[in-house]
This record gives structure tokens, sequence and C-alpha cells, in this order.
């Protein structure tokens, strides 16, 4: 599915569908957080888990995922990269994740803390940097964060598709997060099936966040049955 195709299907969920936005978020969270509680081997518990969060809806999907993450014991760094930029649902969940939690550590990333005092060694690093409505190349500080985050030595999991990666070409214009898995929302993005994609993505999983097969019947996509098996489910490529 293009970027193109997956905001119409977006627009239908919220807009014809009235379907909140908010419920859309907290199902991609829940998805999140049991893809990073698997690759840890089935509990988070103890674990230390960094967010690297944007300040689009993947950075809102991000920081809720990190709440209920919290919730199961791991111990949580937020590493927002874009402050200015958190606001609406995005914004709203960094919110929420500092009333849920007394421990959780929420930091502002900024160009001299990328090449400073910003550690990324963990347990497990979620990145949350871009979504699929990102174009180009990333800028400003994000290029120096990801390559920070590649040289961590940290498993990665990105959230929908790597930062970074064309969404649609599977192409990478500049810094590219590569990760250990990926977990993709609703449609793997077209991007996602690229030769050139696989070395970024690593493992790629494909996540049910609830948005109605009527809704993708609208762009012409028949996604009934595609989850009879579970709601969580790895993607041969």
């Amino acid at each position: 599915m293009t970027a193109a195709q997956m905001a119409e299907v977006d627009r239908v969920a919220t807009q014809d569908m009235t379907i909140p936005a908010e419920v859309l978020m907290e199902a991609a969270a829940l998805q999140i957080a049991r893809a990073a509680r698997a690759m840890l081997g089935g509990s988070v518990a103890g674990k230390r888990i960094v967010g690297l969060i944007g300040g689009g809806n993947n950075g809102g999907d991000t920081t809720a995922a990190l709440r209920r993450l919290a919730n199961w014991g791991a111990l949580l760094t937020a590493e927002l990269a874009a402050p200015d930029r958190t606001v609406g649902l995005a914004g709203l969940e960094v919110t929420r994740l500092l009333m849920a939690t007394n421990d959780a550590h929420v930091a502002v990333v900024h160009d001299a803390t990328v090449r400073g005092p910003l550690t990324l060694e963990c347990d497990l690093l979620l990145d949350g940097l871009l979504g699929y409505s990102a174009r180009g190349a990333p800028r400003d500080h994000l290029p120096e964060l990801i390559r920070a985050a590649n040289a961590s030595g940290s498993p990665i999991l990105a959230v929908d598709l790597p930062s970074g990666l064309d969404p649609d070409t599977g192409e990478a214009p500049g810094a590219i997060i590569g990760a250990s898995a990926t977990v993709t929302l609703a449609l793997p993005k077209t991007g996602l099936w690229a030769r050139r994609a696989n070395g970024a993505t690593g493992t790629l999983l494909l996540a049910d966040i609830g948005i109605p097969h009527a809704a993708f019947a609208r762009g012409g996509v028949d996604t009934r049955g595609l989850f009879g098996a579970g709601d969580l489910v790895r993607v041969l490529r």
C-alpha cells in the first residue's frame, strides 16, 4: 500500500467512519508493545527500553507503547527528537506517559545531546522518529541521531517502517535506521517489499490496529481474513 493510499484509508476510518484516531493509536501501541515483548524473549520486566520519538502520529504510537511497556515493568527513556512538533495526539501521549509512571525518563534530543551525553545502549530501541508521511532524507539532527542509534549495538524495533526509508520506493535518500525488526501497522507499505529495503527492516511483522476492511475496500484492497490466524503476524518476503 502506498503512502497516499494509507493516508486515504486513515481518513476514511477516522472521518467517514468516525473511528477516533486515538482508538487506532491505542491499538497500534498495544501491538508495538507486544512486538517489543516478543523481541525480549516474552518479558520486559526490568528491561531498559529507549524510545526515539518523532513529532507525528508515529511518535504518538511509540510513546503510547512506552506507557504500556512501563505498565509491564520495563525501565523507560523517551527521547523527544522534535519537541516543537510534538503536538496533538503525540503531545498528549507524552503527557500521559509522564502521568502514568514516576520512573520514566523523558528528555529532549538536540544537536548537543546527540554529540554528547545521549546514550542509546539498552535492551531495546524503539524507532518512532518518522512515519509513512515523511519524504526525502531525514533533516536537522535526525541523521546524527539515526547514526547514533545504529552504532549503539542495541536491537532496534522500527515502528511502521524504519526511519529514513521511502514508504513507496524502499530507497534511502539519506540516513536510515537499520532495524532488527519492523512492526508495520494495518498493511505493509509498498517500499517494504523492495529488495533494497530488506537490510533495513529486519524481520517484518504486520499488526492489525482495528481499521475496518470496508475502509481498505474503498481503496480497492480486500483485507477480509488477513488476520484470521492472529493479529500480529510475520510477513515472509
